[in-house]
């Protein structure tokens, strides 16, 4: 990049007046004047006033030890590149603050004229628009000579700076070239710093790498989780790994969030250099308890640990089930729990959809038919999920869809226990457990003369609710890594990721959830993606003109919009008591209040 040409004028104009003589400049240059000016930065001055004490400046070189060793190392190859030019090589860390400086003698004497030292912050904040703020905000290389800075410290100054990133491409630190004297050559100086920041990038790359494979064939004790130096999960012990093992790879923080550690970490040093950490656990007593069968992801939330104690009371018994809850929250799943789990589990679990099967061909798939019982049937006849679930159980999805004259005939063959084929005469013995579900409340069916009062009786026996998404949020995690692990897909940003997609409202629920995730899968293979793009995802559409409406005129984010959504879906499921929906939100009455008049909800 070549610096920009910034006159000494155009810099007066914006100083004094706020606008700009050449409206060319880049837009992070014109962004950075603005940020400077609305944050009270001193144009006439620019000296760094934050300077680390002594005792903290000790403590960011020791973190950041590795991080000098590796710039180090390179020192050499940058000099031979930029031979001839005096300058000054300035590492910085992730926070702007100074933890090189090396050059030129007489360079470094005018570099402390403006306590451009060892220990200061050289934030954009800080000292106003520079090289270092700009690679460090934008995360790419910039060059700012002259005028360009908004400050007038450093307008004798030029400077090239480049981001230091880690391996999930967060700031490390900054590598910076400055000098008060021309190069021959900005953009050849600006690709040299680039070089070398990017060696550096690989080789902190290369050596967690080394550090992680150290730390997992040297850890022996069965009772210790081990880390990297930057908190992320290396290794666990068996009775841990066989509940979290798909946390291997995440911050420690996650785990913390489930299990609770303490928060003694014993350091793990290897060539003179802590590399990680090890934390001891107390494998907790076993107690004895019937494991659950469940195919899907159960997570941590109250709301669906409700669900599997439910399960794990019915399942042994012969009670008719009925599970309801909203589509796409996996009621399917439940109810081959229930069989699992039960003493069938070793016959049959048969699944038909009332709603997706025409009505005309509803009856022989519940019942089957004889040989030549009507036109187009088999020469061999059929066998009817009935009697194919004899001594299983018979799952009827959606069975608020069935027609009337069916509810009849299915009523018969609770009641007697016996199946007669479309076309036969000879009733057949059955033994079949029957689970319903619907995605409406059966009970106002009744009311509506929709289903009969007799059946909702007989398949009514021991209702379970299966929560929305909504209502276990906090499984959210656990679902995203499911995925992930099933997809053999695994984004460096699945932490972010993770926390965007808490925010949704899914409506979908699981299955709505799970397509978002194949979305990000598809388009984001290479790269990414910004907040904007992961907000775009879980967007939701709204069922009501007006609203959307409302919407465009309060000019709302995508955050903002998906808060909006949850306020009122929270209204609308409490008949706006403001202290319930306060309590589902988890925001007290007087926040809730408050974004009422910001949503113009009041």
């Amino acid at each position: 990049m070549v610096p920009e040409v910034v006159s000494k004028d155009n810099w007066k104009r914006f100083i004094s007046e706020g606008s700009f003589l050449d409206e060319n400049m880049s837009y992070e240059l014109i962004d950075s004047w603005k940020r400077c000016k609305n944050h009270g930065v001193d144009p006439f001055d620019g000296v760094s006033q934050s300077i680390l004490k002594v005792s903290d400046l000790r403590r960011r070189l020791q973190h950041n030890q590795l991080l000098i060793k590796l710039t180090e190392e390179q020192l050499d190859h940058l000099n031979y590149f930029l031979k001839g030019w005096r300058f000054v090589t300035t590492l910085t860390d992730k926070d702007g603050f100074i933890l090189q400086n090396i050059g030129d003698h007489c360079v470094e004497e005018k570099a402390r004229e403006i306590h451009f030292i060892q220990g200061s912050n050289w934030g954009e904040i800080e000292v106003g628009t520079n090289a270092i703020g700009l690679a460090h905000r934008f995360k790419k290389p910039f060059t700012v000579k002259g005028y360009a800075h908004f400050a007038v410290a450093s307008q004798i100054w030029n400077c090239a700076a480049a981001p230091i990133v880690d391996q999930d491409n967060h700031i490390l630190g900054v590598l910076n070239i400055s000098s008060p004297y021309n190069p021959i050559n900005y953009s050849y100086v600006l690709a040299t710093v680039k070089m070398i920041a990017d060696s550096i990038s690989l080789a902190w790359r290369k050596t967690l790498y080394e550090d992680m494979e150290y730390l997992v064939k040297n850890a022996t004790s069965i009772h210790t989780i081990i880390c990297s130096r930057d908190n992320i999960i290396c290794k666990l012990p068996k009775f841990l790994k066989k509940t979290y093992g798909y946390l291997l790879g995440e911050s420690l923080d996650m785990l913390q969030q489930e299990v609770g550690l303490k928060e003694e970490k014993i350091p793990i040093k290897a060539h003179g250099r802590i590399i990680g950490y090890q934390i001891y656990v107390e494998e907790p007593k076993q107690e004895k308890q019937a494991t659950i069968y469940f195919r899907g992801v159960t997570g941590k939330s109250q709301a669906f640990q409700k669900v599997l104690d439910h399960i794990s009371k019915v399942a042994s018994t012969d009670v008719a089930v009925h599970i309801y809850g909203e589509t796409g929250t996996g009621k399917e799943l439940i109810a081959e729990a229930v069989h699992r789990n039960s003493d069938r589990n070793d016959s049959p679990f048969i699944s038909i959809n009332c709603g997706a099967v025409p009505e005309q061909l509803l009856e022989s798939e519940l019942f089957g038919y004889e040989p030549g019982s009507f036109t187009g049937a088999h020469k061999l006849g059929k066998v009817g999920k009935l009697e194919a679930a004899d001594g299983g159980t018979l799952f009827l999805d959606e069975i608020g869809d069935m027609p009337n004259s069916m509810q009849v005939s299915l009523l018969r063959v609770l009641q007697q226990n016996q199946v007669t084929r479309i076309g036969g005469h000879q009733p057949i013995d059955v033994d079949v457990r029957v689970i319903s579900a619907a995605n409406v409340d059966i009970r106002d069916l009744v009311q509506a003369g929709k289903m009969r009062a007799d059946l909702f009786y007989r398949i009514y026996g021991y209702p379970i609710h299966v929560p929305t998404l909504r209502q276990r949020n906090e499984d959210i995690p656990f679902f995203i890594h499911d995925f992930c692990r099933k997809k053999n897909w695994h984004p460096s940003w699945v932490s972010r990721l993770i926390a965007i997609f808490k925010e949704g409202m899914w409506l979908g629920n699981i299955r709505e959830l799970y397509n978002a995730l194949d979305r990000c899968r598809i388009s984001f293979t290479d790269r990414e993606p910004s907040e904007e793009e992961l907000y775009t995802i879980i967007s939701l559409w709204s069922s009501k003109k007006e609203e959307k409406t409302a919407n465009q005129k309060l000019n709302l984010s995508f955050r903002e919009q998906l808060e909006y959504e949850k306020i009122q879906n929270a209204l609308i499921t409490h008949h706006n008591h403001v202290e319930r929906a306060a309590k589902e939100l988890n925001i007290s009455r007087s926040t809730l209040y408050r974004k009422l008049k910001k949503y113009n909800l009041t």
